[in-house]
This record gives structure tokens, sequence and C-alpha cells, in this order.
């Protein structure tokens, strides 16, 4: 879409033809006063300064224009002080919540319900950007706050909450001495930073003076215990609060969070039937630009392997019809997946609802503490589809509150058997893929006689999680590919440890390898709803600056974009300086991008690219990426301290963490330096943004 304030070239010349003859009609006395005036003009106008001063309304030109795009979210207009919250709503609790995936609001819904319902509290839920972080300062003795966040990446907060760490981490002086306060985080500790925005959190609040009433509970990803390390941890909140702050726990009994009502005459173009929906518009950054529905016009295999059920692929998209959407080398691309029709008829029939499924309803909140996590207008066929994740595992919690309202005496003994302790759990899920609709299956052939079509779809909506988009590297670069986004996808399904025959496809990456153009145009193509969202793995701005990248798998897509950039760089003349890949996978025919890598290597990149390849499955002894980089340790400690160069890991966290000890025992072995100086070293070349991550648990 053109720029409406771009000029034509008439009205350029039109426009020059007046500046000249103003300048012309003016005396040398005027063009000397005519600055004085322009400085007394904006002195009035700026009431007292040169300067304008700072609009106080001014984040309002950022908050997400979803609403009037269609993109499904509820806007209202709220207070940025959390302690007008709290009065209008007479709230007891304050449950702030930092997410990028959705796992710690999750949490934090849940924590909210809980303690509303074991203690009677008032809770209020808040997103960590919609309430400047000062105003904690205003709180009322009474009020206990939640911090629930999670740390990604190497330390880094999610996007909505990277305000108010900063502010935590700045100069500010704020007394928060009547503040009482408990905190969670959600980690993953292969990362060199484990759990370091829930860290920060805490002791910024205990140097303001807050009081910490039990200790910071932390989740591990790396584990597969971050459910089980919350559960532990909110029930020792739940004693503390019973204990130490005398409050009466009631009898915990299921109260749904919605309402669910059949609206029969509703219009199907009211109806949200695929969308994505976000909840109540926060100023949570999203790289602004929104979700936009795009065609794929390309799906082809990079690799597959007939006998392991698994394959690449490299999925294009077209964003030609979004003129306004724009991205950059090393950026990552937000995809919505869909849940498969086998699993949503799974669900329906399980609830036998298959008469309704295609019947409006119409989902409100019966809490006030929080905003609908899913549309208000929609089907249930839409709600299994689009929104919630039905192919999730079951959490612990949510079969003992189905065995509340079990249908019979066997199965409720059973669903608190498997529920009763986090191990016995976990012995259960080894051999059982364990998705609601599969819970109920189980829980039916338990006791043949019952059945599940008493149970209310409130329930459902409140046991799930809401569905979330995943993220990828984008493996094509701006500068040689402007409106085609190109992104690689392993198809892999996952096995269970005691049932290792039961294989669980991927829900996205199925989706997204089942997506191709289906027809003579762009138009026959399938949609899909992405966001493009910034990133600060990026190239350095001059282009001679040398590289260090290893990655492993299809952590090597942002490398490929890098070297098409790069590549189209030396094309046109301008100096590159040297770059070495180096690359993990199994073996030979897991090589992605071969040819092109070779291409480049002996073409437009010759004597500037060596690619380095390590395989973990070729036979004989199994070399893995971490391996080849000690290999050359001397060469790339050179480059990293030497040459300045700037260094990028992209991959498996595991890898990651593998990757950067061999760095630091290497930088250790060549420079004489200790450990604490060597990891004093990888800080700070993060920090002059020449050491770069993007990694995934």
């Amino acid at each position: 879409m053109a720029n409406s304030l771009t000029l034509s070239d008439s009205q350029s010349q039109l426009w020059n033809d007046v500046v000249q003859s103003i300048s012309q009609s003016l005396s040398p006395a005027d063009l000397l006063l005519l600055p004085l005036v322009a400085l007394g003009s904006a002195y009035v106008i700026n009431r007292g300064s040169v300067f304008p001063k700072s609009d106080p309304y001014r984040y309002k030109f950022f908050e997400r224009p979803q609403q009037s795009s269609g993109a499904g979210v509820q806007s209202q207009s709220r207070s940025r002080n959390i302690a007008d919250a709290v009065s209008q709503s007479n709230a007891d609790l304050v449950v702030f919540w930092g997410s990028q995936s959705g796992t710690a609001e999750g949490f934090a819904q849940r924590l909210a319900r809980e303690s509303h319902q074991r203690f009677k509290l008032k809770p209020i839920m808040a997103d960590l950007s919609d309430y400047d972080a000062e105003s904690l300062a205003r709180l009322p003795a009474s009020t206990l706050v939640i911090f629930i966040v999670s740390t990604y990446g190497e330390g880094d907060p999610s996007d909505n909450a990277q305000d108010f760490v900063s502010w935590m981490n700045s100069t500010a002086k704020s007394s928060l001495e009547h503040v009482r306060f408990a905190a969670f985080g959600c980690g993953n500790s292969n990362y060199l930073y484990f759990n370091k925005t829930v860290d920060e959190v805490t002791t910024a609040m205990s140097k303001f003076g807050a009081t910490q009433i039990l200790p910071t509970g932390k989740g591990n990803e790396a584990t597969r215990t971050t459910e089980e390390d919350f559960m532990d941890w909110k029930e020792k909140l739940f004693s503390t609060l019973a204990s130490d702050l005398g409050l009466s726990e009631q009898e915990n009994g299921y109260e749904p969070l919605v309402d669910v009502v059949e609206q029969v005459s509703t219009p199907s173009d009211q109806l949200h039937l695929g969308r994505p929906f976000q909840k109540a518009a926060s100023k949570t950054p999203l790289g602004g630009l929104g979700i936009i529905p795009v065609p794929v016009i390309s799906n082809k295999i990079l690799t597959q392997y007939v006998t392991q059920d698994r394959a690449c692929v490299e999925v294009t998209v077209d964003l030609s019809a979004h003129a306004q959407v724009k991205y950059k080398t090393g950026d990552h691309i937000a995809v919505w997946p869909e849940n498969p029709m086998e699993e949503v008829n799974r669900l329906i029939r399980i609830l036998k609802i298959e008469s309704t499924r295609d019947t409006a309803i119409k989902i409100t909140q019966k809490s006030d503490y929080d905003d609908v996590k899913v549309p208000s207008l929609t089907t249930a066929e839409a709600l299994f589809r689009f929104y919630l994740e039905i192919c999730s595992p079951v959490p612990r919690e949510t079969v003992s509150a189905l065995a509340l309202m079990s249908p019979s005496a066997k199965v409720k003994e059973a669903l608190n058997s498997i529920s009763k302790d986090r191990d016995t759990y976990a012995t259960f899920l080894e051999n059982y893929h364990l998705t609601l609709s599969r819970l109920l299956e189980y829980a039916v052939s338990l006791d043949p006689t019952i059945s599940w079509d008493s149970l209310p779809l409130c329930f459902v909506i409140d046991a799930l999680p809401t569905m979330q988009p995943r993220l990828y590297s984008i493996a094509s670069s701006r500068v040689t590919s402007p409106r085609a986004v190109a992104l690689a996808v392993s198809v892999k399904p996952s096995t269970l440890l005691g049932n290792p025959d039961a294989m669980i496809p991927g829900l996205a990456s199925t989706y997204l390898s089942t997506q191709g153009p289906s027809g003579n145009s762009p138009t026959d193509a399938p949609k899909l709803y992405v966001q493009i969202r910034k990133s600060t793995f990026k190239l350095p701005v001059n282009s001679t600056i040398p590289l260090v990248m290893v990655a492993a798998g299809t952590g090597i897509a942002p490398f490929r974009a890098f070297l098409h950039e790069r590549a189209r760089l030396s094309s046109v003349g301008k100096q590159v300086g040297p770059m070495i890949l180096f690359f993990g996978c199994q073996n030979q025919a897991d090589y992605l991008y071969e040819e092109e890598l070779d291409e480049l290597r002996l073409g437009q990149l010759t004597g500037k690219l060596e690619v380095v390849t390590a395989f973990s499955r070729a036979g004989g002894k199994k070399t893995y990426v971490q391996d080849m980089v000690h290999s050359r340790r001397s060469d790339v400690t050179r480059m990293l301290g030497d040459d300045d160069a700037a260094f990028y890991i992209c991959g498996a966290a595991t890898m990651a963490k593998a990757v950067g000890n061999v760095l630091t025992e290497g930088t250790m072995e060549v420079r004489g330096w200790s450990e604490t100086e060597a990891l004093n070293w990888r800080a700070i070349r993060k920090k002059e943004n020449r050491w770069f991550e993007d990694v995934w648990s």
C-alpha cells in the first residue's frame, strides 16, 4: 500500500517553487528575525518549553489495533495504576504474569481461580505490560502480590515483562515495605541463566523492602516437570496462606469460570470460526505487526525418512497481499496451527455433542478478575479445532478435578489413584498418551456403563489451555526474498518411554507439512494465520565483520538467510567478512540445504565461507556439532577475540549449552583465563551485540 503522504513529482516541483519564491521575497533582516519568531512560537505552544513535553497518553498510539482489523480482540480502557484496579475490584490478591508461550499465563489463571475457590480471596489477573511498575508502591498493605513469570532464551524476560524488569533493574527508588509477595518462574536449566527473570523480580522486590512469604518456585522444562513444579509450589503457597496468614480454607469443589449458552439465531458471520483470538487488548509488544492470513505457495520436502516416520519440509508463504507487513533477516514467524479433525471428532464423540457441534454458542466469563480466554461467539467444533489445545497432555490437576465429576465410584477411585502424586502420574504417562479425550475414553474403558454426556462444556474450556502460536526462524532473506517467507519444519513424531510403538505427531509440524498449493492460482492455496515477530538475531550492519555460526537440524534456517544476504552483497561489489558454519545432523541425508551451501561456498562466497559438518549417526564414533567446535576452538577463539567476529548459535537448548561450555573451556585454555573471566567475557560479547542465541527446549 503506497504511503498517502508521498508527494508526486508535480507536487514536489510546486513545493520547491513556493519555497524559492518565499526565500526571494525575504530581506536579510527578515531571515535573521525568522528563527527568533520560531523559537518564541515553540515556547508558547509547548507551554514554557522550547521542546515538546512528554505526552502522558503517548502509549495510546502503541496499543494494538486488532479490534479495528477484526483480529478478535476485545478492547477496554484501563488505568495503568494497579492500585486503582485493586480499589475498583475490592481485590485481596494480584497475580502478575509475564508469559511468552502461554504457560505462565495459564498458571496465573489457575492460581487466581483456586485462591478464590479455596480461600474466597478476590483476585485480579494482571498482565505485567498493562500496569506501571511504580504503582506497586500504592497498593494497600492488605493486598498479596504474586508473580508468575517466564524466562526464555539466554535469560530474557517475556515480551510483556520487559518494561517491568527494566524498571526493576534501573535506579528507581520505591518503598515496598508494606508489600507481601510470592513468585514462581518458568524456565529451562539447559540455558545458562536458568529462571533469571523470576530471580530478578524477587531480588528487586526485596531490594525495595517487600517481604517474600515463601521461597521462590522454579519450573524446569529441561526435565519436563514444569507442571508438577508449579503444583508443588502452589500447595506450599496455599499452606502458607492457611498457617502463616490465618486464612481459612473452604471445601474445594468445581466452580466454572465461564457460562456457555446456545445461540441458535446468531448469524454465522458473527462467529469466530478460525481467525486467531487474543484476549482483551494490552500493551504486550508483538513486533508491531498484526496477525494476517497468507497463502502457502510452496511446500517441498528437504529430506524424508520412510522407515522413521519423520521428514523435514520447507514451507513458503506469500506476503504480497499485505504490503504493510515486512520482515527483516533473522526475524521469526509465528504460525497458528489447527488441531487435526481426528482429535476434534474424538472429543466431540466422547462428549456426545455430535448433533450440536455446529450450533452457535456464547461464552461469557463468570469471574471479574480475568477476561474470557476464547472467543465469545463460536461453535464447539471451532472451539476444539482452532482455540483450545486439545492435543496437549492433561495435567495431573485436571485428572483430580475430573474425578470429582466422575459418574461412577469406580472411575473416581481410579482417577484419584493415578493422580495421587507426581511420581505415580509420571509413570502412568510413560505408557499413555493422555489428551482430554483419551482420558475420558480411558475412564469409559474402566466402566463401560458410564457416559460423559453430562460433562459441561465449561469444564472442557476451563481445563484446556488456549491454542498458542508456534515460532519458527525465518529461513529466507529479506534482501533476496522480500515477499516470500520460508520456514524449515522438522516433522518428527515423539514416542512414549514405556510404549515406544505409540507415535505422537507434533501438532504444528504435522499441520504445516500438509499445507501446500492446491490449485493454479494463489487464491487456491490454503491460508495460514501468521505474524512476523521481531528478533535480535541479526547480522552486523558492517558486512566485513566475520561470522561464526553453529546450528543443528532446522537451526540452520536463519543461517541460510544470513548467507543468502551476504552472497547478494558480495555480488554487487560489497566486501564481506570470513564466515564459518558448524552444522550438526544425524547423517548425510539430514544435511539440509547441502546443494545451496555448496553453490554459495564455491560461487558468490568463494574464499569467504567454510562449512564444517558433524554427523552423529553416520556409523562409527558419534560426532556432534560441539565436538567439531572443540576441534576448532583455537580458530574460533581467535576469530571471536582478535577479529571481533559475531557468534551465533541456533538449535536445541541442550546443544547450545554444550557448545557454550566448549567455548568457555576453549577460551580458558587459549587465553589462560579463569572460568569467571571466561563467563564475564561471554556476557560482555552479548552486551556488545557480538553473541547471539536462538534456541529452544
